[in-house]
């Protein structure tokens, strides 16, 4: 395959990354969290967090960066806040650091395939940042920030379309550009052609960037921010990042972050979250004027229909209108949610029916704060996965770290 790095058979790679077992058991009934970051003994992770998790659709596979170093046997990876990306398969039990074969350096920002065969993942190879594809079957790594425009030699935040055929993600310039360039720009490559192209798209104004991307199932539709290091976007002064969807056929480039009638956003949008069919597109900003807000000051979550327009705003738990997505489900039809005020916590709201399920209670049973990455939730909604730096989620978490968390929702 075009861009292939052939650094690892999957024993070598689970020679220099280790393996281990579970701490916490698959099995068992019921609504429950179990922590994930654990050593092979079961013993709590030491050394630093675990962050960005990201789980498969069947549940099997979890993902995260952590710069805990007791994971997995054999992890030299050390350093002063110094990430891995480890895969815990909760079939097996196992454990396995994914980076281990690139050498020392930072690894995050892991994402899995829905088909469950690839992880793509940044990291830091020789200074710079570039994005790997691991095959989880057979161990084989392949870089796939290749083929950028001049003078972009870096990549990062990946997302991987359904099969793992197109990767999004972040292009980066070598060093760091003038005011007045671009800050970076959004790329889809294409591993079975091994060809890459641009998603985002022209700068209508100078000093604008571009960053978190993500994709549709079928690889033919991007979600990205398009962001300012001035504001003075087109909804004023305040607008200082849009939501964008890049429709890669048709080559239609399409602002999200609008009213119904479609005016541009008043004020900054962030976090893009797409559905696997490209049709429902989930966001957060404090723009006044896409719905009625009752405070500016704050951030709210909104989704938009592409193919109908229509737009709404998505309120927290028990009417509280403050709250943001974190992820969205294949369908569009669920939020991974993390709510302000009195009910503080992560919950999975059904967009259909309005209910909302807690996912980050603690040992007492009432609401924890946490968040979530954008493939935190199975496409049912029966399980996510998370991260939070309280120590009563589950019984004797004692590490003071940040730990990440699986939530069986039911």
């Amino acid at each position: 395959m075009p861009g292939a790095v052939a650094i690892a058979a999957l024993a070598g790679a689970l020679a220099a990354g280790g393996t281990g077992t579970s701490a916490t058991a698959a099995g068992g009934h019921g609504p429950r969290t179990e922590r994930v970051n654990t050593a092979p003994d079961g013993a709590q992770a030491v050394g630093g967090g675990s962050y960005n998790a990201a789980i498969s659709p069947d549940g099997r596979y979890i993902a995260y960066d952590s710069a805990a170093d007791n994971l997995v046997p054999g992890d030299d990876n050390d350093g002063a806040l110094v990430h891995d990306v480890f895969l815990h398969d909760r079939r097996t039990g196992t454990t396995r650091r994914l980076n281990a074969p690139l050498g020392p350096g930072n690894a995050d920002f892991a994402t899995i395939s829905a088909d469950g065969r690839y992880v793509a993942f940044d990291a830091e190879t020789d200074g710079t940042y570039h994005v790997y594809v691991h095959e989880i079957r057979t161990g084989r790594l392949e870089r796939v920030d290749l083929d950028l425009d001049a003078g972009f030699t870096g990549g990062e935040t990946p997302a991987l379309s359904a099969d793992g055929r197109y990767v999004a993600f972040l292009g980066r310039q070598a060093t760091a550009p003038p005011p007045e360039e671009e800050l970076g720009r959004i790329y889809v490559r294409d591993r079975r052609t091994g060809t890459t192209r641009r998603a985002n798209r022209i700068p209508a104004k100078e000093g604008r960037g571009y960053d978190a991307p993500r994709i549709s199932a079928d690889g033919t539709k991007v979600a990205y921010r398009e962001r300012s290091r001035r504001g003075g976007g087109p909804g004023g002064e305040r607008d200082w990042a849009d939501i964008h969807l890049a429709d890669l056929r048709t080559g239609e480039q399409r602002q999200i972050d609008t009213t119904a009638d479609g005016r541009p956003a008043t004020s900054g949008s962030t976090d893009p979250l797409l559905s696997a069919d490209g049709r429902t597109v989930a966001f957060n900003s404090s723009a006044k004027n896409i719905v009625p807000v009752p405070d500016e000051a704050r951030s709210y979550a909104f989704v938009r229909d592409v193919r109908s327009g229509a737009i709404r705003r998505v309120d927290g738990i028990d009417g509280n209108p403050y709250a943001e997505a974190d992820a969205i489900s294949p369908d569009g039809r669920r939020l991974l949610l993390h709510s302000y005020g009195a009910a503080y916590g992560l919950y999975v709201k059904d967009l259909k029916t309005g209910k909302d399920t807690l996912v980050s209670p603690g040992t007492d049973g009432r609401p924890r704060a946490a968040t979530a990455g954008p493939d935190g939730m199975t496409p049912d909604g029966r399980k996510a996965v998370f991260e939070s730096h309280l120590d009563d989620l589950v019984a004797d978490d004692t590490n003071d770290e940040t730990d990440v968390f699986l939530r069986h929702v039911r």
